[in-house]
């Protein structure tokens, strides 16, 4: 699974931010042929509403945290929810919607392949994404951003549709992981 599938759904998220009404979708792009952009970065476009009822669409490349593994992750997607000691994680064709109405947030996650175990141990170390985002100022439509992790504690709780990358032992549809990525919305 590409690092750029996981980054995209996580950044999704962090559209919540853009107020009330506003409707969110990411569609990821492949980027795998694309000479123009780097190895290992992840290129996906945003659509939202600019107030006005038309679509905005703003194109984003983010190069890979020099923290993290330089390898692909074993396991990349949305997450869906945990139990104990394991993060259950969508793959495949993600998406995450968000819609705030009145205040309340609704989240709608999706995706189209296998439902992955990422069992976590002591000795799993968590990165939390930081990467600072705008989709709105960015005038030219196209923006090219360093993805920013910060080492933390395992969290207490995820967002469901938070982002998340998995490195480690996989083994059918559980991975034993060693590093672990999450990005939620801000």
């Amino acid at each position: 699974m590409k690092r750029s599938v996981w980054f995209a759904i996580g950044l999704v998220a962090l559209l919540v931010v853009l107020g009330a009404g506003a409707y969110t979708a990411v569609q990821l792009l492949t980027a795998q042929n694309d000479p123009d952009v780097p190895a290992g970065a992840q290129v996906f476009e945003d659509v939202y509403d600019d107030g006005s009822g038309n679509p905005v669409t703003v194109q984003t490349v983010i190069l890979p945290a020099p923290e993290l593994p330089t390898d692909q992750p074993g396991v990349g997607g949305v997450f869906l929810r945990q139990e104990d000691n394991s993060y259950f994680v969508g793959t495949g064709s993600t998406s995450v919607s968000i819609q705030v109405e009145n205040g309340e947030t609704s989240t709608a996650v999706d995706h189209s392949g296998p439902e992955i175990e990422v069992v976590v141990t002591g000795d799993t170390i968590f990165y939390e994404d930081i990467t600072e985002v705008s989709f709105e100022s960015s005038e030219s439509k196209e923006q090219t951003l360093q993805q920013v992790v910060r080492q933390v504690d395992p969290p207490a709780e995820l967002s469901q549709g938070a982002s998340i990358a998995v490195w480690g032992e996989r083994r059918g549809d559980r991975i034993t992981a060693t590093v672990v990525v999450f990005a939620e919305g801000r």
